[in-house]
């Protein structure tokens, strides 16, 4: 048996397994860069309320004291240039990011997991799923690319048009 014929034998189950690696590709792809997103606004949001939780701290004192007034500017100085738990936050901001991405994209995931991942006997599902991941695709291109079937958050209950 030839290469050739080989190929031309299991078309379907090729087809299959790289309809699946695609949708996986893309997901991963998209998780990715959400992770990226997510990670930056987890950074900058526990920065800005650690920022003020400690400006908030240097402006009211329990008693006059130019002590305790140098220690609480002295330690918003430090909040302000401390960078581990930027790192942290960014970590933990990816891996939500990342599961946010996973779990909103459940039936790719699964579809793809499906055709790309199943057995020689299960190869009907591979197929199944590999024609599924088609069909979301094409709703996905016609509901996002297209917009129908999308609400438009532009018009109003009795269905005119918003002034801006």
């Amino acid at each position: 048996m030839s290469v050739i014929t080989a190929i031309k034998s299991n078309y379907g189950k090729y087809l299959a397994r790289g309809a699946g690696a695609a949708a996986l590709y893309f997901i991963a792809r998209d998780a990715h860069n959400f992770g990226k997103i997510k990670s930056d606004i987890e950074v900058k949001s526990k920065d800005a309320k650690a920022a003020q939780y400690y400006l908030e701290n240097t402006m009211t004192l329990d008693s006059p004291s130019r002590i305790s007034s140098d220690i609480a500017n002295g330690v918003y100085k430090l909040e302000l240039n401390e960078r581990l738990r930027g790192f942290v936050n960014s970590i933990i901001g990816y891996f939500k990011g990342i599961g946010t991405t996973l779990v909103h994209d459940v039936v790719p995931l699964g579809l793809g997991l499906t055709a790309l991942f199943a057995k020689k006997r299960a190869l009907p599902l591979a197929k199944g799923s590999a024609i599924g991941l088609g069909i979301y695709g094409i709703y996905t291109i016609l509901k996002d690319g297209f917009g129908i079937g999308k609400h438009n958050n532009l018009t109003n209950a009795s269905g005119q048009d918003v002034a801006l």
